[in-house]
């Protein structure tokens, strides 16, 4: 079976890459302006730009599984890449894989932490590429699925390990609330089995499945701790309420703006580290058979060990 993934230089992107050659897959894997931290053996790399749907017409030849992990994510920043990328780069994608032999359409998504009233670009625009892509199942019968991740995290995470790592070092985290807010942690080897998973399962055709590891007793404080005790830096004392978090993030939104200053802090990451859901997996469990097979303890271990290995520390 041939499968493409978008976005393959990125962390997902990459990690799910590997574990499809690994399992004697043929793999094409799609680029665009970032390069593979590490090309393996027997996988197609090929340049693509999601966004010209030219460029991709002869990407999906003779494909059977499409993974389309690439996307704009940021937590602010101007409308025009999150709409073009995020929902025209979906939308031509599907364009491509009607006429093709695709016999499954994996999106990956993410799960939202504002609330229904007002969500950041980045939630809005993978709503509306959702939207896009249940309409194509309805009406045309696209064999889509889509995945929505929590935080996803492990062994190569700028986002969620070297980001903060680095803001641990350098004294700039902040906990907001006392770090209360739950931390829907994702191992990034559980995501890549519930994706596998979404490729295999007939019942998964048409569904919004969300995955995290299922549990909601590791808070952000926690976490942030756990890393900084990792590194041997001392325990996070800063902390702000969600309402001075909050005032804090819109005055560094306009002066981005206005000023070019890049935010330290957003809306978006205010409600993210203030998160009180409990995302509920049983519908992975149910219709993928998903179970994590990575808990928390575990992943920190493993990131660990992989810091050590890097030299991080």
């Amino acid at each position: 079976m041939k499968c493409m993934v978008t976005g393959a230089a990125g962390f997902i992107g990459s990690a799910l890459v590997n574990t499809l050659a690994e399992k004697g897959y043929v793999v094409k894997a799609v680029t665009h302006s970032s390069k593979p931290k590490h090309r393996i053996k027997n996988v197609e790399y090929v340049k693509g730009d999601i966004t010209d749907i030219d460029s991709l017409k002869p990407l999906v030849k003779d494909v059977e599984v499409v993974f389309h992990c690439a996307a704009h994510v940021k937590d602010y920043g101007p409308k025009k890449p999150f709409y073009d990328i995020n929902v025209g780069g979906t939308k031509n994608l599907v364009e491509v894989c009607k006429n093709g032999d695709v016999k499954r359409f994996i999106f990956l998504s993410h799960i939202r932490y504002e609330s229904n009233k007002r969500y950041g670009l980045y939630s809005k625009t993978k709503k509306i590429a959702e939207n896009v892509l249940l309409d194509e199942y309805k009406n045309n019968k696209l064999p889509i699925v889509i995945i929505r991740p929590g935080n996803v995290y492990g062994p190569g995470s700028t986002i969620w390990v070297l980001r903060n790592i680095e803001s641990i070092k350098k004294n700039r985290i902040t906990l907001v609330n006392h770090g209360n807010g739950i931390f829907l942690h994702t191992y990034i080897d559980n995501l890549i089995d519930a994706l596998l998973l979404a490729m295999e399962k007939p019942e998964a055709v048409g569904k919004d499945i969300n995955v995290t590891d299922g549990d909601y007793t590791v808070t952000y404080g926690k976490y942030f701790n756990d890393l900084a005790e990792l590194i041997g830096e001392k325990p996070i004392t800063k902390n702000l309420s969600k309402t001075s978090a909050m005032i804090i993030a819109k005055i560094m939104i306009f002066l981005n703006k206005v000023l070019k200053i890049k935010p330290w802090v957003t809306p978006t990451a205010v409600n993210i580290l203030t998160n009180e859901q409990k995302i509920s997996i049983e519908k992975a469990k149910e219709i993928l058979g998903y179970r994590p097979k990575i808990d928390y303890e575990q992943g920190m271990k493993n990131i660990q060990e992989w810091l050590k290995k890097e030299s991080y520390i």
